[in-house]
């Protein structure tokens, strides 16, 4: 599996060795592969941009994901993430989403929060 990894925004505590240990053992404990997993660390600005475009949300937001089959793309805003914790969260969450995980309820979320964590947890 290849991680690529661009901080776009110039987001100072991007650890791109700690992400893609992350990504991996996620992926690996989740039972799943991917071919690619491209992060997009991003602005608000353009954030907004992909909520509007492809989510028809005209708002900024923490994390977007695409999954495109055996490629998928993840974008975290910069800003919304305040420290690395924070990021690698957001990383997470929308890893997550690519798998096919969602938070329509309150179940879900629930769901989504404690794998989250948990994997934060155990890095």
């Amino acid at each position: 599996m290849k991680t690529n990894i661009f901080n776009t925004a110039g987001c100072q505590y991007v650890d791109k060795r700690a992400i893609r240990r992350l990504v991996r053992r996620t992926l690996r404990e989740e039972g799943r592969d991917l071919a690619t997993v491209t992060i997009v660390i991003a602005d608000s600005r353009y954030m907004r941009y992909l909520n509007e475009k492809y989510l028809n949300r005209k708002r900024t937001t923490n994390v977007i994901s695409f999954n495109l089959g055996e490629v998928s793309e993840i974008y975290v805003s910069d800003e919304m993430a305040r420290d690395s914790y924070e990021l690698n969260y957001y990383i997470l969450h929308g890893l997550l989403h690519v798998l096919g995980y969602d938070h329509r309820d309150k179940h879900e979320r629930m769901k989504m929060r404690e794998k989250c964590t948990k994997y934060l947890r155990d890095d």
